[in-house]
């Protein structure tokens, strides 16, 4: 079993990397697309784009609970788990909810 903080951090880096490389892939789209360009450049750009990392692509992320790294039953909202939202609610420390049952 790996600890939260691992979990967290790698999903940390999964998520920069999806953003360096859907940076990326807006660049080469808008060369590929530039018709004034030459078509050598434009056939190398799209060569680029094929090959980019499919480990980066956003289907391929998980959503994780800051709080215990769970990554089933986790809450966009908050980014926490069902039950890490039920401990924190209890406490009221998220606005306008409240814990059922204790």
């Amino acid at each position: 079993m790996r600890s939260r903080d691992t979990v967290v951090d790698k999903d940390i880096v999964i998520r920069k990397n999806f953003l360096k490389s859907e940076f990326k892939k807006i660049i080469f789209r808008s060369i590929f697309q530039n018709f004034s360009a030459s078509s050598l450049t434009r056939v190398d750009v799209i060569k680029k784009l094929i090959f980019l990392k499919k480990k980066s692509s956003i289907s391929r992320q998980n959503n994780v609970c800051l709080l215990t790294g769970r990554v089933g039953g986790v809450f966009q909202k908050w980014n926490l788990s069902r039950h890490s939202i039920k401990r924190v609610a209890k406490l009221t420390m998220l606005n306008n909810t409240k814990a059922a049952s204790f």
